[in-house]
């Protein structure tokens, strides 16, 4: 009988440090932006917030790391990156001006999750090329702010006021895609559709960041594999006025290209998909592969679609099983032993 008890024992010890192991991790990440002569406190505010997601997603890849390390598997610099970009979570945000030795600042503190029982390695990293194009597009708005930024602490009189309108905006967009990007690169596109049908909707967002919205919000209907909503939303995109060197808008063909390729529609594919490849600068070999897959198939029409599998969700562990299996496993072995 003191099998059956040292038995128990061990399964809710084990049963007790996975759950443990299964918290999420909190991390806490601060920014900071001293202000100058007439410097607007939105614009030090939301220049505090970016620093502050920087630190943040720094830690947070901390976390991935080891965590990569427990599952045996050894991860670049980059995909580090990437993957903490898409579990980190913001659950609070503080922020406070502050006046010392006669200059403000603004202080962004964020309290944070990321929550490592749902990170699934093995699918973040064979989707690792989706998750990398996302990185690169929050990469480049964030260093377009930046560079604005810039602008407007050397700039004066009306010139900083015309850049610190067009930056407050920028900041406030720029928080929301990015977290819509986020939001596709863990799968949950319906929470991004909500939030960019609100900017979509918006008359005062027009251009750019019109055509961008549209774009992901695109993107977040291809990954549920609503192809017509998807070709309805690049359509507006491409249609809308705006610049590819900040918005990748020119995107749309790729995704275009691959849709009319799961429809076997070969030269409709190819067409779109040799705007995107020339407009990628000959760079994305992922981009120059479908094209070519669609020519050969233009070419031979022998159609061998490309197939996509929709989203799947990660499957959490049943402990409650878990332990019943066990247990009925120790009981069986005991009954024999009498």
């Amino acid at each position: 009988m003191w099998r059956i008890i040292w038995g128990l024992g061990l399964v809710f010890s084990f049963f007790w440090i996975n759950v443990c192991s299964a918290a999420p991790q909190m991390i806490t990440a601060s920014g900071v932006y001293v202000m100058g002569e007439n410097d607007s406190p939105k614009i030090a505010k939301d220049a505090a917030r970016q620093e502050a997601m920087r630190a943040a997603t720094e830690k947070a890849g901390v976390y991935v790391e080891s965590y990569s390390r427990t599952q045996n598997m050894e991860l670049s610099a980059d995909e580090v990156k990437v993957i903490s970009g898409a579990v980190l979570k913001v659950l609070q945000e503080k922020a406070e001006p502050e006046l010392k030795d006669g200059v403000w600042k603004y202080s962004v503190t964020l309290t944070c999750e990321v929550d490592t029982d749902n990170i699934d390695l093995k699918n973040l990293l064979e989707n690792r090329n989706k998750l990398e194009k996302l990185q690169q597009e929050r990469d480049a708005l964030k260093k377009q702010n930046q560079e604005l930024l810039e602008k407007y602490k050397q700039a004066k009189g009306q010139e900083k006021e015309k850049i610190g309108t067009e930056l407050e905006s920028q900041y406030s967009l720029q928080d929301v895609f990015d977290r819509c990007a986020r939001f596709i690169q863990q799968g949950e596109q319906r929470r991004a559709i909500f939030e960019l049908n609100k900017v979509i909707n918006d008359r005062k967002v027009t251009d750019s960041p019109l055509a961008y919205a549209y774009y992901l919000r695109g993107r977040a209907y291809y990954e549920r594999n609503m192809d017509n909503e998807a070709l309805t939303d690049f359509a507006a995109a491409e249609t809308t006025p705006h610049n590819d060197k900040i918005y990748p808008v020119w995107r749309t063909h790729y995704y275009q290209g691959l849709i009319y390729s799961d429809r076997e529609q070969w030269e409709r594919a190819y067409r779109e998909l040799q705007v995107a490849w020339d407009a990628c600068g000959h760079q994305d070999e992922e981009i120059e592969e479908a094209m070519l897959r669609a020519k050969r198939h233009l070419q031979r029409g022998n159609p061998e679609p490309r197939r996509r599998t929709p989203h799947q969700k990660t499957k959490e562990t049943d402990w409650e099983k878990v332990v019943s299996d066990v247990l009925i496993g120790i009981l069986q072995k005991e009954a024999a032993n009498w």
